[in-house]
């Protein structure tokens, strides 16, 4: 009679034993699973947070090589000037020099390389170059430069239509564009003194910029 019972007793234990077994395999397929859903939440939080990370730096980027442009153009150091002094002598006879004052701000090979091209010289051609800005741990930015001549309202003057165009480069996981645009009149001033044995007359033509306009946030 014991050992009927006491197989009784083994079978009843084997079975909490099989049963325990598998509330622990489900247990540790549960937990697996949790880890997972966390692991991939991290992961894409990650993810997410370094995307965003490098499309402010692209805004950024981009951002201040357009406002270094606009403000340069308007600053006092941003001036292209060319300059005429005509002396007159005693005899009557005349000499005349010419000479420019480039500008010396960050952009002025830009301000000096367009000032160059409309002071002075009959053109109604449009300009055209593209600048490239490079600061270490950021994007390349282009500036597409776009300078147009066209009419004043009086129609006796001209003005200088400007478009800069900025990107971050064709093919950045962050596109970012923004335009700038300015309008340059020419503006002249005269001076003149008298040097004891004749006469002397400076003329000073300067391009000079302003309603700028600057578009931020345009992408694509």
């Amino acid at each position: 009679r014991q050992v009927p019972k006491m197989q009784a007793i083994r079978r009843k234990l084997n079975s909490q034993r099989g049963a325990s077994m598998l509330m622990a395999l489900l247990l540790m397929l549960v937990g697996i699973m949790v880890i997972a859903v966390i692991i991939s939440a991290a992961t894409s939080a990650a993810v997410n947070k370094r995307s965003e990370k490098e499309q402010q730096q692209a805004y950024l980027a981009v951002s201040s090589a357009a406002e270094l442009v606009r403000d340069d153009f308007q600053s006092l150091t941003g001036r292209y000037k060319d300059v005429t002094t005509t002396v007159t002598h005693a005899d009557g006879t005349t000499t005349t020099t010419n000479d420019t004052i480039k500008a010396t701000c960050a952009v002025g090979d830009m301000i000096n390389d367009i000032g160059a091209r409309f002071i002075g010289v009959n053109t109604t051609s449009t300009y055209a170059k593209t600048y490239t800005f490079s600061v270490d741990g950021y994007e390349d930015v282009s500036a597409e430069i776009l300078v147009s001549v066209g009419t004043g309202s009086d129609e006796s003057s001209k003005v200088y239509n400007l478009t800069a165009t900025f990107t971050n480069g064709v093919g950045s996981e962050h596109p970012c564009r923004m335009v700038l645009t300015m309008e340059g009149k020419l503006a002249e001033e005269r001076t003149s003194g008298d040097t004891g044995s004749g006469s002397t007359q400076v003329v000073t033509r300067i391009l000079e910029w302003n309603k700028a306009k600057l578009q931020k946030g345009v992408t694509g």
